[in-house]
């Protein structure tokens, strides 16, 4: 009876760590975007051009210009998920006026990461909202 749990157990463990390194190994660690427009993110403003964007510790993810001219860190704190897989990998943008502000970064199709509003996206809201009364613009740019 022992040998027999034994052996169950081992099964059992085996089969959890081929989930979890199967689960490891669809979360890209970096992904590669070109964005056509100037962007805000964090507290970085970053020009126009390709990009990688790369997960780090925790929260953390590091968003690099392809040239190496320019570097953001922003802290993406909330987990979200989606229930349509057509949207891909993506950057999700809030765009008031002329301004672009990251708002997501999904580097798998089912899950990506919220930042939240810098102090730039809040001015740049209250006066949008002010002039026109209406909600940001949602800019969605696929990545590579």
């Amino acid at each position: 009876m022992r040998i027999q749990f034994l052996k169950y157990s081992a099964v059992l463990g085996l089969f959890f760590v081929l989930a979890i390194a199967s689960v490891q190994a669809q979360t890209p660690g970096k992904v590669e975007v070109h964005v056509p427009f100037d962007f805000t993110a964090g507290k970085t403003t970053l020009k126009a051009g390709a990009y990688s964007i790369k997960r780090t510790v925790g929260n953390a993810m590091v968003i690099r210009r392809a040239d190496g001219e320019s570097v953001a860190l922003v802290n993406a704190p909330l987990a979200i998920g989606a229930r349509d897989f057509k949207g891909g990998q993506r950057l999700v943008f809030n765009k008031y006026g002329d301004q672009y502000f990251l708002s997501q970064i999904w580097m798998t199709v089912d899950s990506g990461r919220q930042l939240f509003p810098g102090k730039g996206e809040q001015q740049a809201a209250r006066a949008h909202e002010l002039a026109r009364h209406t909600k940001p613009e949602r800019i969605e740019v696929a990545v590579r």
